[in-house]
Formats: C-alpha cells, sequence, structure tokens
C-alpha cells in the first residue's frame, strides 16, 4: 500500500512540474520564424568589391536556420538561392505563409565610410508593432555585444515592414561600407556569433 502511495505521489509531483515548466515556456506552440534574406537575383542589395548584401544575408540566414538549437521553432527561409523577390511578393509570400515572426536580413550602406553599427527596423503601421519593437531592441543590443556599435531601433514604413501581417523586424547588420564592420561581416566563421545572438534575443538558447 505504501509504495502504491508513493508511486501515486511521484505521479503527481511529475505532471505538475510539467505543467509549470509548459507555464514557463516562452513558445506556447511550434513557431514558425521566417528568415528573409534580402535582396537576390539581379538586386544585389549594397556591393564593395567582390562582397554582395545578397550574399552575405543569404548565408547568415542558412547558419541561423541550420544551427536552430530549438524544437519548439521551424525556420523557414523566404529564398534559399540566388533569386529575385520584389517586396511586394516578400509581402505577400509571408502572409501565405502565416508566421510567427518574421526576421528580414541586411547589412547596410553610407557614403561616408565612417559609420559603422547595427540596428534594427520596424514599421509603426504594422498591426505588431509594440511586439516587434520590443524584440528589435533586443536584437541591437545582443548584436552590439560582438562589437558593432548599437544604432538601436528606427520606425520605417517599408513595405515588407508594413504589409506583413506579423511581427516583423528588419535588422542591419553592420555597414559593409566600413572597414570594421565589413571585416566582420565577410568573415563566415563570425556567422555563427551573430546567429547565437538572435537565438538569445528570442529566447532559444
Amino acid at each position: 500500500m505504501k509504495k502504491i502511495i508513493g508511486i501515486f505521489c511521484l505521479l503527481i509531483t511529475t505532471v505538475t512540474f510539467a505543467q509549470t515548466n509548459n507555464a514557463d515556456s516562452i513558445f506556447t506552440h511550434k513557431y514558425t520564424i521566417i528568415l528573409d534574406a534580402g535582396h537576390g537575383g539581379d538586386d544585389t542589395g549594397v556591393k564593395t568589391d567582390e562582397f554582395q548584401e545578397k550574399d552575405i544575408v543569404l548565408n547568415i540566414a542558412n547558419v541561423i536556420k541550420n544551427n536552430n538549437p530549438s524544437s519548439k521553432v521551424n525556420f523557414v527561409m523566404l529564398r534559399n538561392g540566388d533569386e529575385q523577390i520584389i517586396n511586394t511578393q516578400r509581402a505577400n509570400k509571408i502572409n501565405e505563409l502565416k508566421p510567427d515572426l518574421v526576421l528580414s536580413l541586411h547589412v547596410n550602406y553610407n557614403i561616408k565610410e565612417t559609420v559603422e553599427g547595427t540596428e534594427t527596423h520596424v514599421s509603426p503601421m504594422n498591426a505588431f508593432y509594440d511586439k516587434a519593437k520590443e524584440l528589435a531592441e533586443k536584437i541591437s543590443s545582443n548584436i552590439s555585444s560582438l562589437g558593432f556599435k548599437n544604432l538601436g531601433v528606427i520606425d520605417t514604413n517599408s513595405k515588407v515592414l508594413r504589409d506583413s501581417k506579423t511581427p516583423t523586424v528588419m535588422i542591419e547588420i553592420g555597414y559593409l561600407t566600413n572597414d570594421k564592420d565589413r571585416t566582420y561581416l565577410i568573415n563566415q566563421k563570425n556567422y555563427i556569433n551573430i546567429a547565437n545572438q538572435i537565438y538569445k534575443a528570442l529566447g532559444l538558447n
């Protein structure tokens, strides 16, 4: 009888512990996060010497997807190769897929080579502006820990940010036109560091 009571108590404790863990979990269901690698095809984005934005951000997106540390999140690539997708098509495709979040990956440009840093963009016209801005602040802070200057969150009403019917954050990881940022961005060994800081902002590690 004592053995039966002991087993029953153990089962109650196990169930309670599991319920507590689920209640504390950031993700309440299997999340889908779209990785929108900017530009593609004839649209190279920022180009400095042989280095092109479209290639850098696609490679970073692949590292984020392939090293996903969580079974609770499914990363989906908006483009898998070097194809061009116009912004209207991007927004439409995003809304067809109905993700929980969109991360649009870019690197930046400025005519002044001294301008450097990472920044994030969100749209005040997006219905999920507050949620996107909160995440954008975390991403900017985390990526800046890699040695980038933190330029913070910027309100931008680009079509993808505005028309996506889900929280959407555009991440400008650094300036390809700045020597310091470019040195970091063209070294593919650094992409896992960028991925880890994004995971951290999402609460995945």
